[in-house]
């Protein structure tokens, strides 16, 4: 009765799919990294759509300032969700995780979470993390995923004079140890439409330090107490952040209980499954 599509070749294929099985398509939009196509045939496919799904406020505006049209398909924002069983804190699994990579129990760790490319900002977490390192504060930097730029953010931290560690991609239970093991989670990528690596680090109870960028906010919250928005691209914001963090664990204490919570009443993952559900009896009655 539906078929749901994430990409616009997937939009495409499901048009053709779909001129002899009557299937109504539902567009989940995730186009924030590069200009939507809007030639005669594109618009064409989309105007088989009948309903889009945005992640965020931030990339349903974004999606109809480069398409305006697209204003006329019905919309339907649904969050991601989070499985608070699955991500939860677990100390034990974070001590042992920290002996496995050869991590002192009385050394900070500061934790990144996201695939190795360029528009996820470590060279700037990086250069943060360096001044953070030589006014005195002994940390690791942790950095979880892989990418085609591990040679070059290798040699960054050299260059900074930044002790790192990089495990590669992780699966699910390594990144909640991880997550265990960290004392901060940074995210300094320079565009999202709702990250789940910051939601994963809300959900285990971990402070996060995040670029405010794209729909970063809308999950992380902008008053402060349930994570720390520094601007884009700012490394000089983000060291203070990390550094007030690190030097005050009442306050990491707090603001990762309250991160949890966030998720709990804003993100669980039945509210997510709830709203699909939703959205797709909207679509198909």
């Amino acid at each position: 009765d539906a078929v749901v599509v994430d990409t616009p070749r997937d939009v495409r294929l499901a048009a053709y799919a779909t001129l002899l099985h009557p299937a109504r398509i539902v567009y989940r939009y995730n186009l924030n990294y590069r200009r939507a196509r809007t030639d005669l045939m594109d618009r064409a496919y989309l105007r088989r759509v009948a309903a889009c799904i945005y992640q965020s406020g931030y990339i349903q505006d974004d999606a109809i300032a480069r398409v305006p049209w697209m204003r006329r398909i019905p919309g339907f924002r649904i969050p991601n969700g989070y499985d608070l069983e699955r991500y939860a804190p677990r100390p034990d699994e974070g001590r042992t995780f920290r002996e496995r990579y050869g991590i002192r129990g009385d050394t900070r760790v500061v934790l990144t979470t996201a695939k190795l490319t360029r528009n996820k900002g470590h060279e700037v977490a990086i250069a943060a993390l360096g001044r953070v390192h030589a006014s005195g504060t002994p940390l690791v930097y942790l950095v979880c995923g892989d990418g085609g730029r591990e040679a070059e953010l290798r040699d960054l931290a050299l260059s900074a004079r930044l002790p790192a560690v990089f495990t590669g991609l992780l699966d699910s239970p390594e990144v909640v140890a991880a997550l265990a093991a960290a004392d901060v989670v940074v995210h300094p990528s320079l565009n999202e439409i709702f990250p789940n690596a910051v939601g994963e680090a809300m959900a285990c109870g971990r402070a996060v330090v995040a670029a405010d960028a794209g729909g970063t906010a809308e999950l992380l919250g902008r008053d402060g107490d349930t994570g720390v928005l520094v601007p884009p691209g700012d490394a000089a914001a983000l060291a203070a952040a990390v550094q007030e963090l690190l030097g005050d664990s009442e306050r990491r204490g707090r603001v990762g209980l309250a991160a949890r919570r966030r998720i709990e009443a804003e993100f669980p993952l039945s509210r997510m499954i709830d709203r699909y559900e939703a959205a797709l009896l909207a679509v198909i009655e």
